[in-house]
This record gives structure tokens, sequence and C-alpha cells, in this order.
């Protein structure tokens, strides 16, 4: 019975043999094959192992040639995945953020399986990624499944938020505990972190909830608000507008004078569209156009360019060049009073 056993299971050593040590530029003989099974316990001749190879290939549909004679090697010319495309996710999962060292080297373990040896050994991620959780990602894993379903099946979830105090850095429930109600239309990653976009049933508005803060979730099992209203807000807008600062409901069209230094940070942030437009000022600067929403969080990050990037006044009275001023006083009136 052994014997017949392990004849059955013959055709899947040898597929995985050959998806493990083969690809488009690294061959193997039938004598290998045929080496492999004896240390698995099967004895089989070459014409069997030949037989079960055309299987393989005219049946199974393996991208298998060569062969035929003349001491040519097999090759399996394409596996079920390109390998540009494994090695592709393999860097995204070794620079996922969201991901605990643990949690990213085993998924690359996993990819790695899915291509020949020799383009394993290829696929080397040692990307060392700042604030990478130490612990395992399983709450966040339940968390993200319970509210995709939701999202899938339009129903509302139900969850406890959580907040942090200086005591010990100890977590406590914003509201005192009270449940949050939220329609979920959809999950964004913005810096390596989630958040879900959904409809806040007690603040009426839409608004956005960081993943990893959110404890205790369910679905309520109730449909979601989906007015039209609601939707006429634009998901993909409030998303721009609240993780960046590009197309939204208060864009307005603005345009910055930047030294030539910082064509490259304009061009990776506002990209090269038609919406973006960039001009040459003068010898040492060159202006942007485009639509930007006025938040402290554009003003913020104008602040860290230092001064190499200002707003042209429009000159109208309450323009965003002079909202930045105020911004900026108020700054500077509470740097002052913490100072002294």
């Amino acid at each position: 019975m052994p014997k017949v056993s392990n004849q059955k299971v013959k055709l899947l050593y040898i597929a995985d043999y050959i998806v493990r040590k083969s690809d488009d530029e690294n061959g193997f003989y039938i004598k290998d094959i045929k080496e492999h099974l004896e240390e698995k316990g099967i004895k089989a001749d070459y014409h069997s192992i030949t037989d079960d190879i055309k299987l393989l290939r005219d049946q199974f549909g393996m991208d298998i040639d060569g062969g035929g004679g003349n001491g040519r090697p097999f090759f399996l010319l394409s596996h079920h995945f390109k390998f540009e495309d494994i090695s592709a996710i393999a860097e995204c999962v070794g620079a996922a953020k969201f991901l605990s060292e643990a949690e990213a080297i085993r998924l690359t373990k996993i990819l790695k399986e899915l291509c020949s040896e020799k383009q394993e050994e290829k696929i080397n991620i040692d990307y060392f990624v700042l604030e990478r959780p130490r612990t395992t990602q399983e709450d966040l894993r339940y968390t993200l499944g319970v509210i995709r379903d939701a999202i899938k099946n339009k129903e509302k979830v139900v969850f406890k938020y959580t907040t942090r105090t200086l005591k010990g850095f100890s977590k406590t429930y914003r509201r005192q505990g009270e449940d949050y109600i939220v329609s979920p239309y959809k999950v964004v990653l913005s810096e390596g972190n989630h958040y879900l976009i959904g409809f806040d049933e007690k603040r009426k508005k839409i608004t956005s909830f960081r993943v990893s803060r959110i404890d205790k979730v369910k679905n309520a099992f109730e449909p979601q608000v989906c007015e039209k209203e609601h939707q006429a807000m634009g998901i993909s807008d409030y998303a721009r507008q609240t993780f960046g600062m590009f197309i939204g409901p208060k864009a307005r069209r603005l345009t910055l004078i930047c030294d030539n230094d910082l064509l490259d940070t304009m061009v990776e942030r506002f990209g090269t569209t038609a919406v973006a437009e960039y001009r040459k000022r003068d010898e040492k600067h060159f202006t942007i156009s485009t639509s930007i929403v006025p938040s402290p969080m554009f003003y913020g990050w104008l602040c860290g360019l230092g001064g190499k990037a200002i707003i042209e006044d429009s000159g109208e009275e309450d323009s965003t060049a002079k909202k930045y001023l105020d911004y900026l006083e108020i700054v500077k009136s509470k740097q002052q009073k913490g100072i002294e």
C-alpha cells in the first residue's frame, strides 16, 4: 500500500520540483527528477518521468520546453506569476509600515515559494522601516475584515474608539466609552496607516477614523446611511482633502513661487498633469499653479519648506496668502507665550 500511495503523489512531486528548480534560465534533466523522487521513496524510470512531464505540459498547461534527446535540459519558461510581479510585491511587503518585521519576513517567504529557487535568491528585501509595529497585526487585520465585509454588504459598523492618556500612555475610550455607529464607505491607506472614511451618526457628517484605534468592532447589521447628499460630497475628494492637499470641495487655484531646487519636491507632490501648471519666473524661481485645499495641513507643509516656497498673493481681501500670514502669527504668538 505505501508503494501505491507514493506512486499516486509522484506527479505532484514532479510538478513541485519543476516549479521550484526551474525557470527560463535554469533547466533540469530527467535524472534530476529521478533522484528527487528516490529521495521521497518513489521508484520511477526515465520513460515514466518523460510521460509525466508531457502530461503536465499538454494536459495541465505547464509551460515546459526543451528535452527531446541529445542531452538537452527542460525549462519551465513561465510560472503562474511572473517573477517581476513577485519581486515587486515583495518590495511592497518589505517596505510596508503597517506590517511587523516578523510578518514582513513571513509574507516574503510565502512569495518566494511562488518562483524558482534561483529566482528566490534574487529577492533580498531588507528594509529598515521607521515606526514599524513591534507586535503582530492580527487585531488590525480582524478589524479591517469586519469593516470591509460591512462595506461590501452596505451595512453599518459599531465600535469603540481609543485615545491615549499622558499617564503611562495608557489607552482609554473616547465619548466615555459610548459606541460609535458609522456607515463605512472606504478604507484609505495613507503614509502606512489605515483610515476608515464613513458617516458618523452622532456628528451627522462624514469623518475619518484611524483603524488601529478602532476597538471591539462589529457589524450592526443595519443598512448604511447612503442619502444622495452624502454621496454627493464625494468620498474621493474627501480623502484627498483629508490625507493630502489636492482637489476637494474647498479647493482653490493657488500659485506658489518656488526656488528652483524645489522642482523635484513639487513634481513628486503635485505631479505633471494638466492640473498642475509650471512656469519659469526668473533665473532662480519657478511657479506652480494647482488646486489646493487651504488648511493647517497645507500651511504646516509649506512652513516645512523653510521659506523656499511662498504663496503668490491674489490681491483679494481674504486671499490664501493673507490667511497663511494669520496662521503664522497665531503660531508665533503661541510660541512667544510658551517662552514667556
